[in-house]
C-alpha cells in the first residue's frame, strides 16, 4: 500500500488514551542469542514437547494399485499430511520414477510386481506405496479411466485435500471439473487433487473428467458426491482472525474503538524492527510491551506481527534513499534491503535476521507474559514484497528469511542455507508451536500477481530484482501456514468490472479470489486464505462510497461475501487519512456482532443484483439480503420489494443498530443496505 501521509488532527469518533510511559529496557543478548552457525543451531532439542502431540506425518500415494503395460508410463501422486513440508523423493522396485512422480516402466517378457515408494523429506520414517502390476507385450496404452470412485467427507472450515487417481491411458493426465457444482472453496487441481476450505454444508454432486497424453488423446469421466459436515469445534465461526485491524498510529493509542479480534503490527512507528532492534544485540520492547497490554486489555487477544523493514544499521544497502520512510511509519534509509549477511541466492549466516527472530519471539512468548498481553500468534515475513518501495531483494532471500523464521518460532520445517538445493532440517527448539507463519503479502492483480506466484513457486518467468529463485522453487510456499495476499476492492477493473465501470466489493473479491486460486497449486490451495491488508481501495472510501450510508453498506456486504468465499483471515488497514466515515464504523460494528458467533450455512450468492445468505446463531437461522441496483445518497436509499417465505416474520437493517420491523405480506423492501430476516 502507499505510504499515507499522516494529518494533524484525529477524527473525534478515535478514542484516545494517555501517553504510557516509554521505560527503555535494554537487553543485551548473550552470544548464544545470535544463532551465528544457522537456525538448526538455536537448539539441538526436538522440535516440539511431547505435550504438543502434533499428529504423524501420514504419506499416501495415487493410485495404490495399477496395471501397466510393460516399457509403458504412469503418473503417480503424493499427499502429505501433517506437515508444512510436502515434499517426497520417490523410488522404484524396478524401473525408474522422476522427481515429479512419473514413472517408467521396465521392458518385461512376463507379467511383474512392482512397488512404488514416496518418501516423506520432513520425516524420512513415513512413506507411502503402491502396487504396480507391468504386463507382457505392448506398450501402447490401455483404456483410460478413472479409479476414484469414492471421497472422504470434508468439515466446513477445515482444509480439506483429496488426490484423483486415474488408471490406463499415457500419463500425464489433466484433470477437470465436467459438471455440477462443488462447495465454495473446494476446487478440482489439474494436476489430480480435490482441495480447499469450504464454509458450506451438505452433499455436492459433481463429475471430474481426465485427459491422458496418448495420441489420439482418451478422456474419461467419472460422477462423485463430496460430503460437507458442520464443524464440531466451538461453533465461532469466522474466527477471531477475521475480524483484524492494522492501525497506522499505534504510538497514540488512537486505536477504533468498535471490537476486533486480531491486531497486525505494521506501519506502527514505534513497533517496527528498526524501532525494537537499534543495533547489533540491543533490543528495546516497551513499545511493543505497552501496545499488547494494551490490545490484551481491549479485548484484542491475538497479534499479527509483520516482520519487516531492515535497520539502516543491519541494511546491505544503508544509504539507499529510494526506500527510506518519509512519513514517520517505521523506519530508515536502505529498510526494503536485505540484511548484510543474506546473500542474493539466500546462503549466508543471516545472524541478523535470525538473532531478530529470536529475541522478538522469546520476548513475547516469556512465561506468563501472554496472560496480560495479546498473543503474537501470526507472524507475516513481509509486506508488499510486490513493491520495490518496500522490498528490492531476490525471491530467494525472501525464501530463506521464511525458514529460518519458522524454523526459529515453530520449530518447524528445513532450511537451504546454501543455495544449492541442500535442506538441513530444523533443529530448534519451539518458542511458540501454535505460531502460524504467514506468506510475505503480495497483491492479487496483474504484475503482483505473477509476483506472488513466483513468491510461492517462481514458476512464472520470474526477472529482475526476483531473482534469483529459491532451490528448490517452492521452498516458501512448504514453509508458509497462511496463504497472504493484500486485496482491496476500489476502481479497479477486470473480468467482472470492464472499464469504465468501478469493481462492486463483490465483484471486486470474486475476481481477486479467483486469480489467487488459479495460480495456487493443491498445498497451497488446502491452506488458509487471508487478505492481510483490507481496505476500500488505496485511499479510502472513493467516488460512490464517499456518501455516508453507501460507505455504511460496504462493511456488511465486504464481510459478507469474503466469508462465503472462504477468505478466513483479515486486517482492515485503519489510518487517519484512509478514515472511514463514522457510518461506516457503526455498520462494522453491527456487522461484527452479528457474525463473529455464527456459522455460515448458506455462502452468499447472487439472482440477477439480489444477494442472499443464511447464518446460523445460536440455533437459530437468519436470512440476509441486498441488491446491488440499488444506492443511496443525500441520506436517501432506493429499495426494491422482495417476496420472502412466510418463515421469515420480521427483518433489520444490518448497517445500524435499530430494532426489527415485522414483514407485512411477505414483502421486504431490499436495498444497496443488507436487511437481516429473522
Amino acid at each position: 500500500m502507499s505510504q499515507p501521509a499522516i494529518p494533524p488532527a484525529k477524527n473525534n469518533w478515535r478514542s484516545r488514551r494517555a501517553d504510557l510511559p516509554q521505560c527503555a529496557i535494554l537487553i543485551t543478548l548473550a552470544a548464544a542469542l545470535l544463532c551465528l552457525s544457522g537456525c538448526a543451531g538455536v537448539s539441538t532439542a526436538s522440535p516440539a514437547s511431547s505435550s504438543n502431540n502434533p499428529p504423524a506425518v501420514t504419506v499416501t500415494v495415487s493410485p495404490a494399485t495399477a496395471t501397466m503395460a510393460s516399457a509403458g508410463t504412469m503418473q503417480f501422486t503424493a499427499l502429505v499430511l501433517n506437515t508444512s513440508n510436502t515434499s517426497v523423493t520417490w523410488s522404484a522396485s524396478k524401473g525408474t520414477i522422476s522427481s515429479s512422480g512419473l514413472y517408467q516402466a521396465p521392458s518385461v517378457t512376463s507379467s511383474t510386481k512392482v512397488t512404488i515408494t514416496a518418501t516423506s523429506v520432513d520425516d524420512t520414517a513415513k512413506t507411502g506405496t503402491a502396487s504396480v502390476t507391468i504386463t507382457a507385450g505392448t506398450s501402447s496404452p490401455g483404456p483410460l479411466s478413472i479409479a476414484t470412485k469414492s471421497l472422504p467427507p470434508a468439515t466446513a472450515g477445515t482444509a480439506y485435500a483429496s488426490p484423483l487417481s486415474a488408471a490406463g491411458g499415457k500419463a500425464p493426465y489433466n484433470w477437470s471439473l465436467a459438471s455440477g457444482t462443488l462447495p465454495t472453496g473446494i476446487t478440482v487441481g489439474s494436476s489430480g487433487s480435490l482441495a480447499g476450505t469450504t464454509t458450506q454444508t451438505g452433499q455436492f454432486t459433481f463429475t471430474v473428467q481426465v485427459t491422458d497424453s496418448s495420441s489420439p488423446q482418451q478422456t474419461a469421466t467419472q460422477s462423485l458426491t463430496l460430503t460437507a459436515n458442520a464443524s464440531t469445534g466451538s461453533g465461532n465461526f469466522p474466527p477471531a482472525s477475521y475480524f483484524g485491524f492494522s492501525e497506522s498510529d499505534t504510538n497514540g493509542g488512537g486505536w477504533p474503538s468498535e471490537s476486533y479480534g486480531m491486531q497486525r503490527f505494521w506501519d506502527s512507528p514505534p513497533d517496527q524492527w528498526p524501532s525494537l532492534n537499534t543495533a547489533s544485540g540491543v533490543f528495546n520492547f516497551a513499545s511493543l510491551d505497552s501496545d499488547l497490554a494494551l490490545a490484551y486489555s481491549r479485548g484484542t487477544m491475538e497479534g499479527m506481527y509483520t516482520l519487516a523493514r531492515t535497520p539502516t544499521w543491519a541494511s546491505s544497502n544503508p544509504s539507499d534513499t529510494t526506500c527510506s520512510d518519509t512519513t514517520g511509519l517505521g523506519g530508515g534509509d536502505g529498510e526494503c534491503d536485505p540484511p548484510s549477511d543474506l546473500n542474493s541466492d539466500g546462503s549466508g549466516p543471516n545472524a541478523i535476521w535470525k538473532a531478530w527472530i529470536t529475541a522478538i519471539a522469546s520476548h513475547v512468548n516469556s512465561p506468563g507474559y501472554t496472560a496480560t498481553h495479546a498473543h503474537i500468534k501470526y507472524w507475516e515475513i513481509w509486506n508488499e514484497v510486490d513493491t520495490k518501495l518496500f522490498w528490492v531483494g531476490s525471491i530467494a532471500q525472501i525464501a530463506r528469511l521464511t525458514e529460518d523464521a519458522n524454523c526459529i518460532i515453530t520449530g518447524r520445517g528445513v532450511i537451504h542455507e546454501n543455495g544449492n538445493g541442500t535442506a538441513t532440517a530444523c533443529t530448534a527448539t519451539a518458542i511458540d508451536p501454535t505460531a502460524k507463519i504467514v506468506m510475505a503479502s503480495a497483491h492479487a492483480k496483474g504484475g503482483a500477481l505473477t509476483y506472488g506466484q513466483n513468491e510461492l513457486y517462481c514458476n512464472n518467468s520470474p526477472s529482475g530484482d526476483a531473482l534469483p529463485c529459491p532451490n528448490p522453487a517452492n521452498a516458501i510456499a512448504t514453509a508458509v501456514d497462511i496463504i497472504n495476499f493484500h486485496m482491496k476492492p476500489g476502481n479497479e477493473t477486470g473480468n467482472n468490472c470492464p472499464a469504465p465501470t468501478p469493481c462492486t466489493p463483490e465483484s471486486a473479491m470474486q475476481w481477486y479470489v479467483s486469480n489467487i486460486h488459479g495460480i495456487l497449486q493443491p498445498a497451497e490451495l488446502a491452506k488458509p486464505l487471508w487478505d492481510g491488508e483490507a481496505q476500500y481501495s488505496l485511499t479510502g472510501f472513493t467516488n460512490a462510497y464517499t456518501d455516508p450510508d453507501m460507505a455504511a453498506s460496504f462493511m456488511p456486504r465486504f464481510y459478507l461475501i469474503n466469508w462465503s468465499l472462504g477468505i478466513n483471515g483479515m486486517a482492515w488497514y485503519y489510518a487517519d487519512s484512509q478514515a472511514e466515515p463514522a457510518s461506516a464504523e457503526t455498520a462494522y460494528q453491527q456487522t461484527y456482532n452479528w457474525l463473529v458467533n455464527a456459522t455460515l450455512v448458506n455462502p452468499c450468492t447472487a439472482v440477477g443484483t439480489v444477494w442472499s445468505c443464511t447464518i446460523s446463531s445460536s440455533g437459530t437461522q437468519s436470512l440476509i439480503m441486498w441488491d446491488t441496483s440499488q444506492s443511496c445518497a443525500n441520506g436517501t436509499c432506493t429499495t426494491g420489494n422482495q417476496t420472502v417465505s412466510s418463515k421469515w416474520t420480521q427483518y433489520q437493517n444490518m448497517t445500524i443498530a435499530g430494532s426489527p420491523i415485522t414483514i407485512s405480506g411477505g414483502v421486504v423492501p431490499v436495498g444497496i443496505q443488507p436487511v437481516l430476516l429473522n
